[in-house]
């Protein structure tokens, strides 16, 4: 999932590598396509359970939309385990419905927590 990159700052002068991600390239936050100002976790985030509220970047002022692929792996990674635990670990464990509702949302919540390190917006004119 990681591997490793020497950089060109100081730290790796100083002998410190700095880790980049298969999945985005580099930063595990993505940047405004126009001014390359890094979004925060949290407007990502609140973007998300907003319904993909697209994202205004703080220093140009640029709005920034979620791509569909990025919609389909929200969705994918919210449902797949969702329908997973409910349908086939809960009755096995004989989990009564309440607690099975309230694991499957606390399963969502969780997994909605790491999506704004792989979703994609983009800037259209």
């Amino acid at each position: 999932m990681f591997h490793v990159k020497k950089s060109n700052s100081s730290n790796a002068k100083n002998g410190r590598l700095e880790r980049e991600s298969l999945f985005t390239g580099g930063n595990a936050l993505q940047k405004c396509n126009v001014c390359n100002n890094q979004f925060q976790w949290k407007e990502l985030l609140f973007s998300i359970w907003r319904s993909y509220k697209p994202i205004e970047c703080s220093q140009c002022g640029k709005k920034h939309t979620i791509n569909f692929a990025s919609k389909f792996f929200v969705s994918f990674l919210i449902i797949v385990p969702a329908v997973v635990f409910g349908l086939l670990i809960a009755p096995d464990q004989g989990l009564s419905k309440p607690v099975t509702f309230g694991v499957i949302v606390g399963l969502a919540f969780m997994v909605s927590l790491i999506l704004p390190l792989f979703v994609k917006y983009e800037y259209k004119n």
